[in-house]
């Protein structure tokens, strides 16, 4: 998305950035297959909430509470989801802005805040929202550019003119993980909004976004389902003792099947295809989502493990911290962008 300093002639410069940021279409009116895309999730979400208040009938107190507090964490994500949806890329720029933010605070707190210091965190969180000004309101193909190279120069200058030398290596690089983490590999959820240029989904412009979120955390509940269930070949039993190999295979065969149903209306993967070949790429991009889903878990798990704690923190009842919900989404987020501009 780019914004265009001149203003057609007329129409006053802060009218013209008014419409850039907030076109008309998406404040005024919300597309119907997206209302229908909405609702069908909403109705899944009721649907799972039901089965699992009768699976918890014979559980313990410690498992009812925390199970519960899970399904209303969901509750609050989807209805949060939902609403940013309404408002194209300012909305999802805003929740991905405030994700980056909360895990940052979480990532910080786990890698030692007294090794960063004060400077070095303020600086964290003030490039967030400048990120996604930069993104939302003039281009965003520099800021996928030029990112990871500004990230080393401002963290690395900032560290170094700070003079502090114990432990540099180590919160240096922290402080520039935890950037690519959790903003620039996250930031290409919003990202997906430029192909709508040239094929914009049934569902709208958001629609990229939804079926990234969609198939990302149906893969994550999937293959968490499956492997407790049947869970028996382990994978990362030194990172994620309960990720196995069947887990991964039956969340993926889910997440599979989901992407060739959605991906007609969410995407644009079916424009100019044949039918066959349309759903190829739909089940490619299922899979391509679902390992790197499973990557991105594992990953977290491994910062996790080096600092010795299970969850980021307590944010999320049921579900950790921030950085662990978004932990999947910061390796499907890039992976599922560069898939779709490689077959594009």
């Amino acid at each position: 998305m780019q914004f265009n300093a001149a203003a057609p002639s007329g129409m006053p410069i802060a009218d013209c950035f008014w419409d850039t940021a907030f076109p008309e279409e998406s404040m005024l009116s919300i597309n119907t297959t997206l209302l229908w895309v909405i609702s069908s999730v909403f109705i899944a979400l009721t649907g799972g909430t039901l089965v699992r208040i009768v699976a918890l009938r014979s559980a313990t107190a410690d498992v009812i509470q925390s199970r519960l507090q899970s399904l209303r964490t969901w509750w609050i994500l989807a209805v949060v989801v939902s609403i940013a949806t309404y408002f194209q890329e300012p909305g999802v720029a805003v929740i991905l802005g405030v994700a980056a933010v909360l895990s940052l605070r979480e990532f910080i707190g786990l890698v030692g805040s007294e090794h960063l210091g004060k400077p070095t965190a303020s600086v964290l969180f003030a490039i967030v929202p400048i990120y996604y000004s930069v993104a939302l309101f003039f281009d965003d193909a520099v800021v996928r550019q030029a990112s990871p190279a500004v990230f080393m120069l401002v963290i690395g200058g900032l560290r170094a003119s700070l003079g502090n030398v114990q432990g540099y290596v180590r919160s240096t690089s922290a402080a520039i993980w935890g950037l690519m983490l959790f903003l620039y590999c996250l930031s290409h959820a919003f990202m997906l909004f430029e192909f709508s240029a040239t094929s914009e989904p049934t569902a709208g412009r958001v629609g990229w976004f939804l079926y990234l979120v969609l198939l990302t955390e149906t893969n994550d509940i999937m293959q968490a389902i499956v492997g407790r269930r049947i869970g028996a070949t382990k994978l990362t039993p030194a990172v994620s003792p309960n990720k196995s190999l069947e887990g991964l295979l039956g969340g993926m065969a889910v997440t599979v099947l989901l992407a060739v149903l959605t991906a007609p209306v969410l995407t644009g993967l079916m424009h100019e295809r044949s039918t066959l070949a349309g759903i190829g790429v739909s089940a490619l991009s299922g899979i391509v989502i679902s390992l790197f889903g499973f990557l991105g878990d594992i990953n977290m798990s491994g910062v996790k493990r080096d600092v010795g704690v299970k969850d980021g923190s307590r944010l999320l009842p049921g579900q950790g911290g921030m950085m662990d919900r978004i932990d999947s989404l910061t390796f499907t987020a890039p992976a599922f962008y560069y898939f779709v501009r490689m077959i594009s």
